[in-house]
This record gives structure tokens, sequence and C-alpha cells, in this order.
């Protein structure tokens, strides 16, 4: 490793003395450590760091800091230990902490207890017993891999059921595409032995029955999804000061909600109105939610913390992931596709004309985007789509970031350079799921995931994020996924995509703060920004690169306050405003938005706008690959279409134009007018409905 000059050290601290002196006492002094202070092009440290009023009022010299104390400034002495500033989320899905703060984890080693299923059900009993589980209440988990379960052994629903006999026990899989269920829990969520299996779906059965037994995965997970909890205006206050503290303690100041709906964002915004955030939070509305959520908070609000929560700008999701299967590539997949299909480059979540049409609108809006992109034709998507909302000029400066970016090619990285686009990347893929992308997609292109260094040699200023609860909140580990790319297998992935543990630093700090536009308020320790910090137990620099991993977070402050850990008298008690209305929202990840059961079924009219379709040849339906293909009982009707979660995009719909009995072309007419004004859907079995806003426009039945 490269060690640092001490002439940078003394150098930078002698400059630093020169800035004006705060002009009251300091309320904080920190002293005798690494102050590492992320500025600049190269490492930079001080001998002290003051702090008033929640912000930097000093660095520099040891003695000149020492200087201005007074009775009342309180002293903090590092002994050694590494001071940085706050580490800023890239990317992560805060909306899901809130509930897993009051779940079990089960994360495989190294970030959690679930290294086989003995493992998983200890810590299962000992997560009832500390939460004070009582019989017939639902016990939920998160985290569990049955990838990495040793001898083929997985968790089942008869090892559920012998621990928890009185409880119904929900364990989420670590990709939040599906769970496994005991089998009162299997109850609670109407899924039996009858239940059929779902096109797109998982239903692991018992050998010689048809009892669920295992996984429930994908479109079969769907019923469990949508079936979430209410819970109260108080619970909202309790369970976001959990959730936060679970960012805390990674180092975390400011937290990102990444693909926003918008009950989710208001639970969020009364949650921060209450007072309950001690930490920034960040949200960004999905496309699908863009006006609502713009009639929720006008726009001339974004951008603004209010009770440290804002809406940062807008999410929208182009693909699926690359372990799932689902990410949109140039080439197939060497596996074939999740449901067995030959050929399989995966698909869009949307189609190219509703992409432009989503980019333009958001750069229309003037606020920053933030565009899901795995495989590499997803990204060829987005840069299309780019190029067509600015229109070739390019002045106007618009704050723009692929999330993961993970199979960016190297021919695609000139563009980022070009249009100013920042990639935020996800190098925990080359730990947790390099063997999945290497038998998906060919060694050659898996050790170029999420190419860091390339980016950083462009001039790009690319961000790191953990996804979370995809992969786990684990800072360290992130950067050092980053600086060492080491499978969990233990093989090096793309050792030329390495990066300095500095440069990693600055992907969760300073450029992190150029991705939200804060960089004049964080990012790096300069006088006059938030004192948003963490005290880490060892500098990162300092130590051999696999030891990053193993440096623990010592302490997290936030505008100079101690968060984490939380102090001996407690957190301020917060109170939410008194009522007996609950909400409902459920848990997400982007990499499943487009999971649906109403995609590649043909849907027959069996009643529009309250009234029963009898007709001998009613209106069909089918979407499929982004297409909508429609049958109106005379004409053909085709557009594009997006399925997403419960919401639904059409397209502009061309149409022939043939004529026909009169009654029919009315029937016809009034079909094509209702599906123009759609905007959700449910799928109830082989029950399809179409939905404006919450009114049932149009029912169907699958055909077969």
């Amino acid at each position: 490793m490269k060690a640092i000059p001490l002439g940078v050290a003394a150098l930078t601290a002698g400059l630093v003395a020169l800035l004006p002196l705060p002009a009251r006492a300091l309320e904080r002094l920190y002293i005798n450590g690494s102050i590492l202070t992320m500025a600049g092009e190269r490492p930079s440290y001080v001998e002290a760091l003051g702090v008033e009023n929640g912000r930097i009022v000093f660095t520099g010299p040891r003695d000149r800091g020492l200087a201005l104390r007074t009775a009342s400034t309180r002293i903090i002495d590092l002994q050694g230990k590494a001071l940085l500033p706050g580490f800023i989320d890239g990317h992560s899905h805060y909306i899901n902490s809130l509930l897993v703060a009051n779940q079990c984890k089960l994360y495989a080693p190294p970030a959690g207890p679930g290294k086989d299923v003995p493992s998983i059900l200890a810590a299962l009993k000992t997560c009832a017993s500390e939460r004070g589980l009582k019989k017939g209440e639902l016990l939920i988990g998160y985290g569990y891999d049955d990838t990495v379960m040793p001898g083929g052994r997985l968790l089942n629903r008869g090892d559920l059921d012998e621990a928890f006999p009185g409880n119904p026990v929900r364990i989420d899989h670590v990709s939040m595409h599906g769970a496994v269920l005991n089998s009162l829990a299997l109850k609670k969520y109407g899924i039996s032995a009858s239940t059929p299996t779902p096109a797109g779906g998982v239903i692991v059965r018992k050998p010689g029955s048809q009892e669920p037994w295992g996984l429930i995965m994908e479109t079969a997970f769907l019923p469990v999804v949508e079936q979430s909890e209410a819970i109260t205006a108080q619970q909202e206050v309790d369970w976001s000061r959990a959730g936060q503290m679970l960012y805390a303690q990674t180092g975390i100041t400011t937290a990102q909600e990444g693909a926003s709906h918008l009950p989710q964002i208001a639970t969020i915004k009364r949650a921060s109105d209450a007072g309950a955030n001690l930490i920034d939070v960040v949200a960004y509305p999905f496309i699908t939610d863009l006006d609502k959520v713009q009639a929720f908070i006008p726009v001339s609000q974004w951008g603004r913390y209010n009770n440290r929560f804002k809406i940062g700008g807008v999410k929208i999701t182009i693909d699926g992931s690359p372990q799932g299967r689902t990410a949109f590539f140039t080439t197939p997949y060497l596996t074939g596709g999740p449901a067995g299909e030959k050929n399989w480059r995966g698909e869009p979540t949307f189609p190219q004309d509703l992409v432009d049409k989503a980019v333009s609108k958001v750069y229309g809006l003037g606020v920053p985007l933030l565009a899901h992109t795995n495989g590499d034709a997803a990204i060829d998507m987005f840069l299309k789509a780019y190029a067509s909302a600015r229109k070739g000029d390019f002045s106007r400066p618009w704050n723009v970031t692929t999330i993961h970016s993970q199979f960016l090619r190297k021919d695609q990285i000139p563009s980022f350079v070009k249009y100013g686009i920042r990639p935020s990347f996800y190098t925990l893929h080359t730990y947790y799921f390099a063997d999945a992308h290497i038998a998906n997609r060919g060694r050659q292109q898996a050790s170029f995931i999420s190419p860091m260094r390339d980016a950083i040699n462009a001039g790009l200023r690319p961000t790191n994020h953990t996804d979370f609860v995809v992969a786990p909140l684990d800072q360290l580990f992130m950067l050092w996924s980053a600086v060492n790319r080491v499978s969990r297998s233990g093989e090096t992935i793309g050792p030329d995509q390495r990066v300095s543990p500095f440069e990693g630093l600055k992907a969760m700090t300073a450029w992190a703060a150029e991705q939200y536009g804060e960089q004049e308020n964080k990012g790096t320790l300069e006088v006059g920004k938030l004192a948003d910090l963490v005290i880490l137990e060892r500098d990162p620099l300092q130590v051999a690169p696999n030891a990053i991993k193993d440096i623990s977070v010592v302490e997290t402050i936030k505008e100079g306050v101690t968060i984490y850990p939380q102090p001996a008298a407690g957190l301020r008690p917060v109170t939410a405003a008194p009522s007996t209305k609950t909400y409902k929202w459920t848990a997400h990840s982007c990499d499943m938005d487009d999971v649906n059961q109403a995609a590649g079924r043909e849907w027959t009219l069996v009643s529009l706008l309250g009234q029963p379709v009898s007709t001998a040849k009613p209106p069909t339906l089918r979407a499929a690959a982004g297409r909508l293909t429609i049958f109106g009982g005379i004409n053909r009707l085709n557009g594009s279409v997006a399925l997403v979660r419960d919401q639904v995009v059409i397209g502009d719909l061309a149409s022939t134009r043939m004529a026909g009995p009169p009654e029919l072309m009315a029937l016809e007419e009034r079909f094509a007018g209702t599906l123009r004004t759609v905007n959700r859907f449910h799928v109830r079995g082989s029950r399809l409905e179409l939905l404006r806003d919450e009114t049932v426009v149009a029912t169907f039945r699958a055909r077969n």
C-alpha cells in the first residue's frame, strides 16, 4: 500500500492555519488522530478540527486549535483513531430499513449469521427472544441466501414449523424476490398445495407432493409482497429512527430512498415533520409516481431539506438484475433466461420510446435523474434517451447518475464523459455475485463489472453503493470490495479495475456529495461545511488493503451531535401527532419492478366501465416485451407498454382502420379510449383489472 507522505499532512496543516478563526468559542475540538479531510486530489490530513453550531469552524495545527478552547470546549482525544467526513449513501432503498430494523438479520457471513440452516434457526430464536415474540405474531427474517448453504441443504417449511409451531414465519430471500414460509405463514398468505405455480414464478414443492416446501419466488411471491402490514403514525416515527440507526452504525449521515412511491414518501414526510430524523434522507420518486408526488410536494420545494428530508430528483428503472437474468444485454446469457428461454438477452422495463419520453420529462423539469441500468443494452438505451432529451444542447448543467452501471462497456465510457453522466457502481457484486456473473455472462465480461478504475482514469468521479437491502449496509466492506475485488470464493475479479483506498473513500464522501449537489456542505472536512463526521477504529489509508473490511465504526456524528452509539441518556423522545389512522406500503427492490403476473398472457375483456361485455368476439389484449397487442373486436391496435409493480404506462396506440357493425365499432372506440386513461393494474388469479387511480375501469379473464 502506498504510504501517505508526512509532508502532505504537514503542508496542509500549515496552509489551513491561515483560515479565519471562529468568532466564538469552540464546542468540540478533535485532536490526536488521523484527521483525513478528503479534500483535494491527494490525501491530506490536519492535526485538529473544531466544531461549533453543527458546522466545522476550524481545521489546522493542534496548538492553534487548543488556543481557541474555553472552559466549555469539549476536547475529543481521538487516541490515534481516524476522523473522516460522514459517509454518503450512493444508493439504497431507505424505506426498507423501517421494516428490517424490526426483523431478524440472516445474511450469510461475513455480513450475518446465516452460514447454514442450524445457524439460521438459532439466530431466529435469539431474535424472537430479544423481541419478546408472542404466540401467533408474525416473525420475519431477511437476507437468506440459498446459494451458499453447504451441501445443498436448504431451509424449508419443516425446519421453520419445528422451530416455531405457534407463529407464522417468513424468511425473505437476499434478492428480495422471494421467501421461505412455514405452514402458518403459507396459510396467512393464502398459498397451498392447490395454488398453481404462476407463469414466471417458482414454488418449490415437497418431493412426492404438491405441498409448498421451500422458496417461493418471483411472480409467486407477489401475493406475499402485496399483503403488507398496516402501521401507525407512531410506528412510522419509531421505525424511522430504528432504520436510521442501521445507517448511522455504518457511518452514514446521508441516506437515499432510491425508488419511491407516493405512500412511502408520505410516510417519510410524516416522520420527518414529527422530528424523527437523525440523518438526512433524500428520496427519488419513481417515474410512474412523478405526477402524484409533484401534487403532494411541488417541484419548487424539491432539493431543499425540511426537517432533514428532501426530494432529490426522479428515478427510472430501465432493466432488472444480472444475477436474476433480467438485466438487458446486447448478447445472450450463457445460461438462458430465468424461465428457460433460449437466446435470452433480458428485456427492458420500459421500451425505448417510453424511456425517451420519461428522460425528456425529467430534463424538462430541471431536476436530477437516477437511471437504473445494469446490462450494456440498457445503458445503450439510456444514452440514446439522454441524447434525445438534450437535442444536441449540452450547455445547461444536469445532474444525472446511472445506478449500478455494472456491465458498462469500455466503449460506452467516452459517452459518459461527453455527457457528464456519473456512474454509481456496485462493487459489492465482485464479492456476492461474481460466480453467478461468470456463469451467466462469461469470465471476460464478468471481470469488467463496475469498472471503477477505467471510469476514474477517464476523468469521471463515480460513487459506490450497497443497494441495501439486497446487500448489507457495511460501508467499510463496500470500500474493501472496490479496493480488492475478491469474490466469496476467494478469486480476484478484474484486478485491473481495483482502485486505491483514497479513491474508494472519495466515492463515498466527496464525489457522493457531488452526486447529491451538496458539495458545498458535505463530503470533505473543510471550514464552513456541516460537521457530519465518522470516527473509525483505524485509518483505511494506513492498513493493508485486505484489512479494510475489519475496520469498525466507533462513532457517527451528525451536525456536531453523536448519533451512534446512541447516547447513554437516550435519544430525544419524539411523539407523532395523535391519530388512529394507519398506513400501508410495501418493501421494494428496483430489480423487481417489472415482475408481474399480467405480462405474457392473453386477456379477454369481460366488463368495461362497469358494464358486462358479451359479444361473440370480445376485445383481447396481450402485453409482452414492451409491446401491447390489442384486438378491439374489429381492428388491431398496438403500442408500447410497461408494467411496473402495480402500475401501467401505455404509449401511443396505432390502429388499423377497418369498418364493422356500429355496435362493435362503438365498443372498440370506448375500449381504446379507456385504455388511454388507465394507470394501474391488479392480477387476481385468472382475473386482470385495469384501473384509473383507484377505480376499476375494465376487467379481463385469462384466455388459458
